[in-house]
């Protein structure tokens, strides 16, 4: 499951801000029509209805969608709970799309074991074959690729609950809180599968399946035969005026080939000025594993000189947005709130 990509690695550094993601990730089944789905009913759900009590379980839809599964974890989505409506910025001062929906996440043993560990629960549960499944309604907000998980609850197989949370607007106001997703977010398929229900035509989750969908914007390799190269997310492209907003994943590999560094960056590139800003990552390498590297980014745009080796990224980008026009103006085009 990509979420675990970046612990898999067995990956040394680079002065450059270069950055790739291979696409090879651990592998998931996937359906790949959310849009004209026709909803399906999870047996277990079914079951959960027969002989669980009213108060045992939240009010939550009983049709759910399939998305995903691997060995730990199948995912679902009621696609009839999906609304988009406008709300009021956290700011006060504009409107943005809000698309909820509810989630529905099945768990092996190994998936429940990892998840209660996660939310520090473990101690408390015990047993990690208590967790059955989980339901949660999310709040997306897709001009800033945001997820906000506002009711969660933990089932048995029967349907008892136990365990829940759940947050009020303060929450949902608080733009911190809200998860970014990319190629490393476990929230991912929800997220693409709700925004094609809510826009039609949307693409989000072809997107995600589309064998292009890591754009390759720089390579390089040196005499000694070290390589360097980067690709870009197109699943997280979107221009915001004249910058194009995307992450990215920069490799190192060795004369062997092996990978000795990693970035994850997100970056936006001011297209007309050919200028670069990261704005946020990690950093991999053997010496260290994955650290942040919010310290060590000073929130400044640097030139990339049109005789530089770099500036074949901003080539590459270039033809990107102009020759997927539609696709990187999404955000203000179709997710936009209607005036």
């Amino acid at each position: 499951m990509r979420k675990n990509i970046r612990y898999m690695l067995g990956l040394g550094t680079c002065s450059l801000w270069l950055f790739m993601v291979a696409p090879a990730f651990a592998q998931t089944v996937v359906n790949t029509n959310p849009e004209t789905a026709v909803i399906r009913l999870a047996s277990t759900n079914t079951a959960a209805k027969e002989t669980a009590k009213p108060a045992d379980k939240p009010e939550v839809p009983a049709g759910w969608f399939w998305l995903s599964s691997d060995d730990k974890y199948s995912k679902f989505i009621d696609l009839q709970s999906v609304v988009a409506m406008p709300r009021r910025s956290s700011a006060g001062n504009a409107y943005e799309t809000d698309v909820q929906a509810w989630t529905k996440t099945e768990y092996s043993y190994e998936g429940a074991k990892e998840t209660l560990a996660a939310y520090g629960l473990l101690e408390k549960i015990g047993d990690p074959s208590k967790l059955s499944y989980s339901t949660a309604l999310l709040s997306m907000n897709p001009q800033t690729r945001q997820v906000w998980y506002m009711e969660e609850h933990f089932h048995e197989a029967s349907g008892k609950v136990i365990w829940s949370n759940a947050h009020d607007v303060a929450y949902r106001n608080n733009d911190a809180k809200g998860k970014e997703i990319n190629s490393q977010a476990f929230d991912a398929s929800f997220y693409q599968a709700a925004l094609d229900r809510a826009f039609r035509g949307a693409g989000e989750t072809a997107r995600a399946e589309a064998k292009d969908r890591w754009y390759d914007i720089f390579t390089k390799q040196t005499p000694d035969g070290i390589r360097y190269s980067i690709a870009a997310d197109t699943t997280t492209m979107r221009m915001e005026k004249n910058n194009l907003i995307f992450w990215s994943w920069q490799e190192t590999k060795d004369a062997d080939g092996k990978v000795v560094d990693v970035k994850f960056l997100k970056m936006a590139m001011n297209l007309p000025e050919a200028t670069l800003l990261v704005i946020n990552g990690t950093h991999w390498a053997p010496q260290t594993g994955w650290q942040s590297l919010e310290n060590e980014l000073d929130g400044h745009y640097r030139m990339i000189p049109s005789t530089s080796e770099e500036y074949q990224m901003v080539t590459a980008l270039r033809d990107y947005a102009k020759s997927h026009d539609a696709w990187v103006n999404r955000y203000k085009r179709l997710y936009a709130p209607k005036n």
